[in-house]
């Protein structure tokens, strides 16, 4: 099984006024919906989204909005029926306001997370065990990891800069 994760830049009226499977909507998936991928306006990461989290998390202690930049953000709930008629309640997006998408944007911008990485190998190791990848730590993913998180920092910063709300969404 493959993970997936997708930022979506949008209006903060979009995000205030449409319910959780229209926001859903927004998001597209990979190579879907080719024109808001080249204007910028989504962006995602395959297979290590919580590694992208926790490194946030620890590299920046003292910035509780460096949480907020993954899985931080109010979830948006619907209801689910199971074929029994069990109904459930489960988190179809994320969102974030735009004061809290400026917020993640200066955590992620200041954020020491290559030096972190650089000098935390065995934290890491640790840490991609104790999420239960199958895949070993090693140098490449630790450049991917940081690839992605300067990716996210950009990212984040525009959004920040124009205004935009944040709609996120994780796919298994």
């Amino acid at each position: 099984m493959s993970v997936s994760f997708f930022w979506r830049r949008t209006s903060a009226e979009a995000v205030s006024s449409l319910a959780p499977q229209e926001l859903l909507e927004l998001v597209p998936y990979w190579r879907q919906q080719p024109e808001v991928w080249d204007a910028g306006l989504v962006t995602g990461v395959e297979f290590h989204p919580s590694v992208l989290d926790q490194v946030l998390v620890e590299c920046c202690p003292e910035q509780a909005a460096a949480g907020l930049a993954v899985y931080g953000g109010e979830p948006r709930k619907d209801l689910w029926t199971s074929p029994d008629g069990e109904v459930q309640e489960y988190t179809v997006v994320t969102v974030l306001p735009p004061d809290e998408v400026v917020a993640a944007a200066d955590a992620l911008g200041g954020a020491p997370y290559e030096a972190w990485i650089s000098a935390s190998p065995q934290r890491m190791t640790d840490m991609v065990a104790e999420f239960g990848f199958s895949t070993p730590w090693h140098d490449d993913w630790a450049r991917k990891v940081v690839h992605d998180l300067a990716d996210l920092s950009d990212f984040y910063r525009a959004a920040a800069d124009a205004g935009d709300a944040m709609v996120k969404y994780s796919s298994c």
